[in-house]
Parts: structure tokens; C-alpha cells; sequence
């Protein structure tokens, strides 16, 4: 099932949860949980569109989004929370995540494709929230939560190559490591599989600013103006209240 379906379930568990009667409440407890998925890449130019030249030739560049570069990959997350109230949790999360790129036509060159190669980018991160149960009562637990953070992205390099006019430049500096703000909200339910233990699934959405950019390439500067970007995680957890 890919992410965007995860998301749609999640959506409807949440909303449509009803309580199920034979669990504690949050008062007063504690969860620990361990949480491993996925994102989806919503919306946000990577590559900035530019005239200029490459290689000492004339090239046009294209805009590309993030999701046109990055595909989904691994989301490791661990989530500590405590409750406040009998439906709201304060809420304290590390998050670490990986993407691949993939090797893309971003123009021409005197009218000859040029390809655009990006390192992979990971970053890692830290978040805080309040989360709020629409339904706690019983077993199965939906909930909303807004959240607010920071992540650390690595600093990226990218490789353009002209394969018909057999040029290339390696390894050119574009963003660099940078910590930047993150926000959103999260949505989604645990399931209690005893006193102690359950299961969940989590998504919502992400925006984060983009990071600082290198400039390098004299006439093309402006094609590392990245915007921020939005993004879905998915993720399943598996826990332990006390």
C-alpha cells in the first residue's frame, strides 16, 4: 500500500474512530514509541529555472520539484510523550530521514539534453507538540496534534552532464548543511493491544524553509533558490504506555 493510501486510512480512522471501552486513560502516563515509514514529497521547487551557460556553452535550466529528484524513502522515528489531561499529550519526537535521487533532464545545451545528478539528502530532526484525542476513552485512540521543530539537512552537490556533446561538471556545490524551522500537524490513532503496549499509524503534513544556498556557478546563481517545502509522512508506530 503505497504512502498516499496510508494517509486516506489514517484520515478516516481518525475521524470515524469510534471509543472501544476497556483501556486506561493518559492522565499521568507516559508513552515510548518507535515509529518506521515513509513521505511524500507535496510541493516545492528544488531547481530554480535560469539562463546562462554551463561548461562554457549556453544552457537553459528548468524548474524541477523536490518530487521530481526525491523519491519517498526511510523515516526512522522515536516519540516520547506525557499525559496532561485525560484527551492531551505533550509530546517530544527525534525523526531521521534519507532520500535518493534520481538522475533527471533539467535542459539543453545547444539544443542537447542536460541531465542534473543529486546526492542524496538526509537530515535529521526534533519535534514538540500537544496532542489532543478526539477519542481516548477506550482502546483505539485518534487524535490531531500541531507540531513545531528543527532539522539539520546535509549539505547537497549536484552533477550536470551534456551526454551528446560528452561534457560534464562534477560535483557542484548547491545547498548547504543547514538547520531550518519545520511546523505542521500531525493526524492519526494508536490501538491498545493491553494495558501497556500498542500499535499506530501516524501522518499529517510538513513545511520547512529551505536551506542555505552556495551561489556557485557564475551565471546560473539563482538555480539553488529552492523554496520550502511541503511533505506527508506515513508512519507506523509500535509503543509502551507506563
Amino acid at each position: 500500500m503505497n504512502a498516499r493510501r496510508w494517509r486516506t486510512a489514517t484520515v478516516l480512522a481518525a475521524l470515524l474512530a469510534p471509543g472501544v471501552a476497556g483501556a486506561e486513560g493518559l492522565k499521568g502516563r507516559f508513552s515510548v514509541a518507535f515509529q518506521v515509514g515513509t513521505q511524500t514529497e507535496i510541493s516545492g521547487d528544488l531547481l530554480k529555472g535560469a539562463q546562462g551557460t554551463l561548461i562554457g556553452k549556453p544552457v537553459t535550466i528548468n524548474s524541477k520539484r523536490y518530487r521530481d529528484v526525491y523519491a519517498g524513502d526511510l523515516r526512522l522515528q522515536g516519540l516520547l510523550a506525557y499525559g496532561v489531561g485525560e484527551r492531551t499529550e505533550v509530546i517530544a519526537r527525534a525523526t531521521w530521514y534519507n532520500a535518493n535521487a534520481t538522475g533527471i533532464e533539467v535542459g539543453t545545451s545547444n539544443g542537447n539534453p542536460v541531465f542534473a545528478f543529486f546526492d542524496p539528502s538526509e537530515e535529521v530532526g526534533f519535534e514538540v507538540g500537544l496532542r489532543y484525542y478526539i477519542s481516548a476513552a477506550g482502546r483505539l485512540k485518534s487524535y490531531v496534534a500541531p507540531v513545531v521543530g528543527a532539522r539539520v539537512q546535509s549539505e547537497v552537490l549536484v552533477s550536470f552532464s551534456v551526454p551528446d556533446a560528452g561534457s560534464a561538471i562534477l560535483n557542484v556545490p548547491f545547498s548547504e548543511r543547514s538547520t531550518v524551522p519545520v511546523f505542521g500537524l500531525d493526524l492519526g490513532f494508536t490501538f491498545d493491544m493491553g494495558k501497556h503496549f500498542f500499535v499506530g499509524v501516524d501522518t499529517g503534513l510538513r513545511y520547512q524553509t529551505a536551506p542555505s544556498q552556495f551561489d556557485y556557478l557564475e551565471g546560473l546563481a539563482t538555480i539553488d533558490d529552492s523554496d520550502g517545502r511541503w511533505t506527508a509522512p506515513v508512519v507506523a508506530s509500535i509503543g509502551v504506555r507506563f
